[in-house]
């Protein structure tokens, strides 16, 4: 089995975007791919998958595996998922989440996780997404916004990763101005900084739809990169 966690330097970076492009061009290429949102948050919405985040991963990977398991807990409450969890008085079942993982990867020859939030967005109280993926046992795929502070975000991103023993199998910049020299050099920095490969530089496009995300990752993404 081999996979990869997607996670953001923070929420709103186009992790979503990202994890369902790659998933969708290694379905394209003709890798048998499996997906998953493991924990999700927010407005649940009225037909479909509850979470929307899970809804467009499925949907641009193709997949046909069941909600239970591409996102096996959901929680109405746009927070964190400790946050949410108190909020609402509900309890989060780890176990739904690993047992959910289990028969992904036994099933897909690759499987992606996308994240919720960042590394640090906690879970429970003592456990964070970052424990989640140490439990996983999978490489991170860093995904970044390319505005101001990516910077200071994506350099402590990392060195969270590095604390914790993770493979960081990479870096997406996402949402680069053509027009913003700023913007364009900020992965030979990170690269510079972290020794961590940029393998994605994704221009902000205005309006997408599932295919032209795949276009977009696909040209965008060196994503033969992640395959073990």
């Amino acid at each position: 089995m081999s996979g990869v966690f997607v996670t953001g330097t923070d929420t709103g970076v186009g992790k979503t975007v990202v994890a369902a492009g790659i998933a969708g061009a290694m379905r394209r290429d003709g890798i048998d791919v499996g997906v998953m949102k493991p924990i999700a948050t927010g407005i649940p919405k009225e037909n479909g998958f509850k979470s929307s985040d899970a809804e467009l991963l499925a949907k641009i990977a193709g997949s046909t595996d069941p909600e239970s398991e591409i996102n096996p807990i959901f929680l109405p409450l746009e927070a964190s998922p400790l946050t949410a969890s108190r909020t609402l008085n509900m309890d989060i079942k780890l176990d739904k989440v690993f047992s959910a993982f289990k028969s992904l990867t036994g099933k897909h020859e690759f499987v992606i996780v996308e994240g919720i939030g960042g590394v640090m967005v906690p879970i429970k109280q003592d456990y964070f997404v970052i424990d989640m993926i140490k439990e996983m046992n999978i490489p991170v795929l860093i995904v970044s916004r390319a505005a101001l502070g990516t910077l200071n975000h994506t350099l402590l991103t990392v060195r969270a990763c590095r604390e914790y023993d993770l493979n960081v199998a990479g870096i997406v910049i996402n949402c680069v101005r053509a027009n913003n020299i700023i913007e364009k050099t900020a992965g030979e920095i990170i690269h510079e900084l972290t020794g961590v490969f940029v393998i994605g530089s994704i221009p902000f496009v205005e309006v997408f739809d599932a295919n032209s995300v795949i276009d977009l990752v696909s040209k965008h993404v060196k994503y033969d990169l992640l395959i073990s």
